[in-house]
């Protein structure tokens, strides 16, 4: 279980709102988007919530409350899915916007590399209401497993965003859960000094400042171990 991914609960689970909205409008909001089976999202996990799950939701833009957070217990969890593919939510987008994310998406596969949705396009999709206006954020998680994916990778994301009206943000993510906001890591590479630059790098249960150098070399460890 990764973050973004997506967890499915029983319809009789048992869940915890979290502060700060612990409030009956959060419960019958999430009460009602269970009931229609729809996925919660896989948060950044906490050492302090021990076993627990922690889950998140995001509302359409006229809900109130808007994002919801959770915790269960790994019992309520019914089935984890990966975040929904970008070929899945396409062409939901207005033509100029699908036409940059297929172009995305035929130079990532080129490189097996996965690309997924997570954010108002993804909550779209699942949900089938309206979450997005014209100049709403794409955000995506480009998954890679070998160094060389890594500058195919921005290569194709610097082109998508050239192409696109809106901004297109998200992380590019290593096998072993690290991630990196993929504008930041492009930047940090362009960098004379890159040995010291360092980047944020989101895992599933912390955030963490490390080098460019120890962030690649995990990545070609993984290379070895494959």
């Amino acid at each position: 279980m990764r973050r973004h991914d997506l967890a499915y609960l029983y319809p009789a689970a048992e869940y915890r709102l979290l502060s700060p909205v612990q409030c009956p409008a959060a419960h019958d909001a999430l009460q009602r988007w269970l009931q229609a089976q729809r996925p919660l999202v896989v948060a950044r996990q906490s050492v302090a919530a021990g076993a627990q799950i922690l889950l998140g939701l995001t509302l359409p833009p006229d809900a109130e409350p808007r994002r919801i957070s959770v915790s269960v217990n790994p019992d309520a969890v019914s089935a984890i899915a990966p975040p929904l593919a970008l070929a899945h939510c396409v062409n939901t987008c207005t033509a100029a916007v699908a036409a940059a994310l297929k172009r995305l998406l035929r130079q990532c596969e080129s490189h097996d590399i996965v690309v997924s949705v997570y954010g108002s396009l993804a909550w779209e999709a699942l949900s089938g209401t309206t979450y997005r206006h014209d100049q709403s954020d794409i955000d995506l998680v480009c998954d890679i497993a070998r160094a060389p994916q890594l500058a195919c990778c921005i290569e194709a994301l610097q082109l998508a965003q050239q192409a696109l009206p809106c901004s297109l943000d998200g992380e590019i993510r290593f096998a072993g859960g690290a991630a990196v906001n993929w504008k930041e890591l492009s930047q940090a590479l362009l960098q004379p000094a890159q040995p010291t630059t360092r980047v944020v790098v989101k895992e599933n249960a912390g955030v963490a400042l490390l080098s460019l150098t120890e962030l690649l070399s995990r990545l070609k460890e993984h290379e070895h171990v494959c």
